[in-house]
């Protein structure tokens, strides 16, 4: 049993000064598993997102591959993935402009994007359902009387495809707060851990 007194604080204080590598932390809404498994991107699918003014996420989804915080596993893609997010010009409006991209930056914020927005395995978009996102998060779709597709109430603007994979573009984010992002900034600028 480890009590922790002043002594013993002070020395743990002391090992942990800055000659300690920063590491990556979970983001403050847990998500889960840990490393995030991914399928391989569509670069169709890509092209025509970046045609349509959606293509930030996939930027978004190639640099977590990079990291430690997710791995590119090809069987996580066999039976096909929607992305649920919103259009570029939207990233505009919560990413802050004029200062560093926690986007283009920030690891934790770049799996907690991927985490809460692609969904793997086939959706039938035409019918009701509840899935789970890769990180665990749930998403209710509904088709409204007026024949409007919504995500956790949040109509779907566009929705478009490249063989089992599906692209859906929302009129707002979900699941990121917009502390999320400011800590994405801290993170990317090295002021926060």
């Amino acid at each position: 049993m480890l009590v922790a007194t002043p002594l013993l604080t002070i020395s743990l204080l002391i090992n942990m000064s800055s000659s300690s590598t920063a590491k990556a932390v979970a983001p403050r809404q847990p998500v889960a598993p840990w490393p995030l498994a991914l399928p391989p991107q569509d670069g169709n699918l890509r092209a025509l997102a970046e045609a349509k003014g959606a293509g930030r996420f996939f930027s978004v989804w190639a640099k977590l591959a990079t990291t430690n915080l997710a791995e590119v596993k090809p069987e996580a893609g066999e039976a096909g993935w929607t992305v649920f997010t919103i259009s570029d010009e939207a990233w505009l409006d919560v990413v802050p402009q004029g200062t560093v991209d926690p986007l283009e930056l920030d690891p934790v914020l770049q799996r907690l994007v991927v985490a809460t927005q692609l969904v793997l395995g086939h959706l039938d978009l035409t019918v009701p359902s509840t899935t789970k996102t890769v990180g665990g998060r749930t998403l209710v779709l509904k088709i409204r009387p007026d024949g409007q597709l919504v995500a956790n109430d949040v109509p779907v603007k566009m929705v478009t495809g490249e063989g089992k994979n599906q692209l859906c573009v929302l009129e707002k984010l979900l699941f990121i707060r917009p502390e999320d992002v400011e800590i994405g900034v801290e993170r990317a600028r090295g002021t926060s851990t």
